[in-house]
């Protein structure tokens, strides 16, 4: 093996290596304590990430794998918010006491499977790492001893175990119509192989919407939403999501172009069926975290109205968006995890009354992830709609655009609603676990990015114009 091979290959042994290291450092004879389990877990994260910084672009590995500006820029993504989640997991009251090997082990593990699939230029590749990040998922969700989390784990593994069977349906027909799972050759076949290889494409998607929580696949997405831990809750409803977004967005719009052009009139129908049952949804929602399961719905919607304009400024506005939907949706869990109750989380939007006013840095950075998530600038969500719907204008779809903008509207009432509740001058015991320093700085962090992203965009848009 070249020396370019190990290091293009680091950050997958550097995972791989941790995750068993923290597993066996949990059975050593001496008790290793959990602040010790959570330094190695966050030393090999951060290994990693410094790996995929040497990571030399463009590469490909056998053609399994491929090493892109692209995937750098988010496998760098996933590994900083893995090392944030475990920061905000080591403080989480409800399960303070549960986080020990196997749980950091098994975000080690799944964050693995994130890289693989915004790596992979091969649907083998892309179904294994679909599978390496689904099962940590399925313990993860389950991991309080509730039966509601017990429930979401058992239900997140069943539809899993359908959308794994539609995506591999689909990876047969693929390799039926052109003989090949290369995702390069798939996209140089001829016109008579192309009808069989949309079918696929669609059965393909069909695995995905499930995973994306696209309507009419979106059943599990409030129930697992509520189950979850707030620090998983973070992890599969932000990075794992844009993980498998990544993988589509590869498989469309860089190998399947042709694909990609025919399935436009079925990107407008989910777009527009996904934004308008998200936000309806989410409008009359009191548990906090069934509304932001709702809210993810309609900002897929968003992303697809971008995919739905079939041109490069929509593939350039979708990665966008996917970028900051990972860091609102990371910031918005991290501050749920940090105003959680000693034995779960908060779940009532009445049970937030006030608390911003006793935690200002929380409140602030709570209020900056709501502005973002509403589409207000000068956050990087006013920037990611702003391209999304722009795409669909100079596209042609007028009326995706309209639509688009009516549920952006929508969504401000429900969002605003939070913040009146997280401001309320109605006094009440705040029962609150101080934040630890860790998750007060990520919070931190995450504002003044969603801020910067949103008041300087042109270098992050410079840098996804050359993918």
């Amino acid at each position: 093996m070249r020396s370019t091979d190990l290091i293009s290959l680091a950050p997958f042994f550097l995972l791989i290596s941790g995750g068993l290291t923290v597993l066996m450092l949990g059975i050593w004879p001496q008790r290793v304590s959990t602040r010790s389990l959570t330094a190695v877990t966050m030393a090999f994260l951060l290994l990693s990430a410094v790996a995929t910084l040497f990571w030399k672009t463009p590469f490909e590995m056998s053609s399994m794998l491929v090493i892109d500006d692209m995937s750098r820029l988010f496998t760098l993504l996933f590994m900083l918010s893995a090392a944030a989640i475990v920061t905000i997991s080591y403080r989480y009251a409800p399960t303070r006491n549960e986080i020990r090997e196997e749980y950091l082990s098994l975000i080690l593990f799944a964050t693995l499977g994130m890289t693989m699939l915004v790596t992979s230029r091969n649907l083998v590749s892309a179904f294994v790492g679909l599978e390496i990040l689904a099962v940590p998922l399925y313990a993860l969700i389950a991991w309080k001893r509730e039966q509601s989390a017990i429930e979401g784990g058992i239900k997140y593994a069943v539809l899993a175990g359908f959308a794994a069977a539609f995506f591999l349906y689909g990876v047969a027909l693929a390799y039926a119509s052109a003989g090949t799972l290369d995702l390069v050759a798939l996209g140089s076949v001829t016109t008579d192989e192309r009808l069989l290889l949309s079918v696929a494409v669609i059965l393909m998607l069909v695995g995905i919407g499930f995973k994306l929580a696209l309507v009419p696949f979106h059943m599990w997405a409030p129930d697992i939403y509520q189950a979850a831990p707030a620090p998983i809750t973070a992890l599969f409803a932000s990075i794992a999501k844009i993980a498998v977004l990544m993988f589509l967005i590869r498989l469309l719009c860089l190998q399947l172009q042709h694909i990609w052009e025919a399935l436009l009139p079925l990107l407008w129908i989910l777009a527009v069926i996904s934004m308008i049952a998200g936000n309806l949804l989410a409008l009359h929602q009191q548990n906090l975290k069934r509304l932001l399961a709702y809210s993810s719905i309609a900002h897929l919607g968003y992303i697809l109205v971008a995919l739905a304009a079939g041109t490069a400024l929509g593939r350039d506005a979708a990665i966008y968006y996917a970028l900051t939907y990972a860091l609102m949706n990371l910031g918005v869990f991290a501050v749920v995890a940090a105003f959680s109750l000693p034995h779960q989380d908060r779940q009532d939007l009445k049970e937030y009354r006030g608390l911003g006013r006793h935690y200002p840095v929380l409140g602030i950075a709570m209020g900056v992830c709501l502005l973002a998530l509403a589409g207000l600038p000068p956050t990087a969500g006013f920037v990611a709609k702003l391209l999304a719907f722009g795409a669909a204008i100079e596209a042609g779809h007028i009326m995706l655009a309209i639509i688009a903008v009516i549920n952006t509207a929508l969504a401000f009432y429900y969002y605003l609603r939070i913040l009146v509740v997280l401001y309320s001058e109605e006094k009440r015991e705040q029962n609150v676990t101080q934040p630890s320093q860790g998750t007060s700085a990520i919070v931190v962090v995450v504002s003044l990015l969603l801020v910067g992203l949103g008041t300087f965009p042109e270098r992050m848009l410079m840098i996804i114009g050359t993918f």
